[in-house]
């Protein structure tokens, strides 16, 4: 599998379902995203009250926000 296959499977609309799986070898090469800076893991519990990643730093902000607000009294 290489990168032409899969961009042409997207490009001309091939179903996921159609699309070859992943398999561990296929990531033996992989390097971390040197663009992503910061990246969390959320417990289940915790992820399942978010539905998109704007809401979590919405509430993430108002935390912050009370927390400056504790802490100046």
């Amino acid at each position: 599998m290489n990168k032409e296959n899969l961009a042409n499977n997207y490009d001309q609309g091939v179903p996921d379902e159609e699309m070859p799986e992943l398999s561990e070898e296929d990531f033996g090469k992989a390097k971390p995203n040197r663009f992503a800076k910061y990246m969390f893991r959320l417990d289940d519990d915790v992820a399942s009250f978010f539905k998109t990643q704007q809401e979590i730093n919405a509430a993430l902000r108002l935390v912050i926000q009370l927390s400056q607000v504790i802490s100046h009294k």
